[in-house]
């Protein structure tokens, strides 16, 4: 007998997976997805809520400006209203000096004065003025402009510098009625005629241009604009990279007079905690998600590990249980072959004996025919055995069974047992089976064997018949033999289990362990009902139409012979 070849062990599984940085973030990716995607949604809800503020902040700006707006409308009407009480003085009859005299008793109970000088100039010579001081410098800037102004203009904006140097001073030049040559002037800054800053830091500061003059800054300080650098202050700058401006011009005649409200670096820097607090509970969100995700990874990751290397033990196993199995079924051949060989000599030897009728006592025969009994039963035990170890592994190849083909099968095997014992076999198999041959037939052959065998004084009758429950077929084998009790419906399935004695009736106890595992390779089932004195009936189970299995090589085929005829 050919002995097996030794399975091929498999491949082991590499258990360094997870140890690349590739299998790691395979691994930990959906944490790593989760705290990026996290991070992600914070910066934009914390930018989002900047541009909230940033709009709010816009929008504070704007009603900051109006009311600038509205100051300077105030002060340029104050100052046109002065300067026309000044001129109608003076045209009335009041001398200079008396005309400024109620204008200095004015302007000293001013909480705020607008006003930083007033006079009257006469053929390019200061007459009189509030501050004579300021007005001997404005009268050179007043009598230049005068000499350039057109003819048809009245009042004329006179752009002086201030103290400092910067173009935020500016004079109203208006002609007097009656005296020819003579002209009455105010002079203001737009320092003074805006109101403090609004709260310890003013939202906003002043960028003003009066006249032909390049503009410069109101109410703000060189570090108000550009700290690393004072002194070298680009207002064009300024006003290119202003978020939002405001615009405002004087109203005419006094047009010459612009200014460009802007927000100060010291208030676009004010954000507020808003923006931060989202950010912070947003990150805490994301790091708690993402903590407790790569918590559940690692889990997964580590279950993932031990899986990995149960699946290589257990495939390395399964590579030694396969090399045994196949060292088993060699030792289960070759023991078949050594222990069949002493025993049919003895049975040739005690047939022979007797076959000669030789002078022996009654005794002697009867030890003899014990004998060729003996070796007839444990022949069969061997041929039972083998055949059930080889049933394990076997496979089974489903195919569409033919009823006529199967029937003759079975009784042709079964030929001498029917005719000894006067049986009667009925078949009615009237529905499609699909199943392997040669299990099918093992499995009918030991149910038929079993019902003939185990009979009562009266001659066996067999039904054998198919039929279709739901999604089965359903195949009955019913005698009118011995019977069963309930209480050995399990016990009788198992290997070595006989319910009677060697010498009542003969066997082995493997035949239906053997049919319950080749029902199992079907997928199906194989059960027993009884009633003790009357028969049982057998009922095997099979899938409908099961998809066809992958048959594994199988090196030796079990004869058809080394089938059990007993429970």
């Amino acid at each position: 007998m050919p002995s097996p070849s030794a399975p091929t062990p498999p491949a082991p599984v590499p258990s360094s997976e997870y140890e690349t940085l590739a299998g790691l973030l395979h691994a930990y990716r959906s944490p790593v997805a989760i705290i990026l995607f996290g991070i992600m949604v914070s910066l934009i809800l914390f930018f989002a809520t900047l541009v909230g503020q940033s709009r709010d902040k816009a929008r504070d700006f704007r009603g900051y400006s109006l009311a600038r707006i509205a100051e300077l409308d105030g002060a340029m009407a104050t100052l046109d209203v002065e300067l026309n009480q000044l001129t109608r003085a003076v045209s009335n009859g009041l001398s200079p000096t008396e005309a400024l005299g109620i204008f200095r008793s004015a302007e000293g109970s001013r909480e705020t004065a607008a006003i930083r000088d007033m006079g009257i100039v006469r053929d390019g010579q200061l007459i009189a003025s509030l501050d004579p001081e300021l007005g001997a410098q404005a009268v050179p800037d007043i009598v230049t402009m005068l000499a350039r102004r057109p003819d048809n203009v009245t009042t004329t904006v006179v752009p002086l510098l201030d103290d400092n140097g910067r173009n935020t001073r500016f004079g109203l030049v208006r002609p007097l009625e009656g005296h020819p040559g003579a002209w009455a002037y105010v002079v203001s800054e737009f320092d003074l005629i805006l109101a403090p800053p609004i709260g310890p830091v003013d939202p906003l500061w002043v960028v003003v241009s009066v006249a032909d003059r390049a503009p410069s800054f109101a109410l703000a300080n060189d570090h108000d604009l550009r700290p690393s650098s004072p002194g070298n202050i680009s207002m064009q700058s300024a006003l290119e990279s202003a978020p939002f401006t405001v615009r405002w011009v004087a109203a005419e005649p006094f047009s010459a007079i612009r200014a460009t409200l802007l927000p100060r670096r010291s208030f676009l820097m004010q954000t507020g905690p808003l923006p931060w607090v989202v950010l912070v509970s947003a990150l805490f969100a994301t790091l708690t998600i993402g903590a407790i995700s790569l918590k559940d990874a690692r889990r997964t990751d580590e279950v993932r590990r031990e899986v990995a290397r149960k699946t290589e033990a257990l495939s390395r196993s399964n590579a030694i249980i396969a090399a045994k199995n196949a060292e088993l079924d060699r030792f289960a051949s070759h023991a078949s072959h050594d222990l069949q060989a002493p025993l049919r000599a003895m049975k040739g030897i005690s047939s022979l004996l007797v076959e000669r009728k030789l002078d022996l006592d009654d005794r002697s025969r009867e030890m003899l025919e014990r004998i060729n009994r003996g070796a007839d039963r444990a022949q069969r035990l061997v041929q039972d055995l083998l055949t059930y170890t080889r049933a394990d592994r076997q496979q089974a190849h489903i195919e569409l069974i033919d009823p006529d083909r199967l029937i003759s099968e079975i009784e042709e095997l079964l030929a001498a047992v029917i005719i000894e014992s006067e049986a009667k076999l009925e078949w009615s198999l009237n529905t499609p089976i699909h199943a392997d041959p040669f299990l099918l037939g093992r499995i009918l052959q030991n149910l038929i064997s079993n019902a003939i065998k185990y009979r009562r004084e009266e001659s066996p009758h067999v039904r054998i018949d198919a039929r279709r429950v739901a999604d089965r077929v359903c195949l009955r084998v019913t005698d009118n033999g011995i019977g069963i009790e309930d209480r050995h419906f399990k016990r009788i399935f198992e290997v070595f289990e006989r319910l009677h004695a060697g010498d009542t009736y003969e066997g082995t106890g493997i035949g239906l362990a053997l049919c319950q595992r080749a029902a199992n390779l079907h997928g199906g089932s194989i059960s027993v009902t009884s009633t003790p004195g009357e028969g049982s009936c057998f009922t095997v189970l099979l899938p409908l139409a099961p998809a066809s299995r992958v048959a594994a090589a199988q090196d030796d085929a079990v004869p058809d012979q080394a089938v059990s005829n007993d429970r």
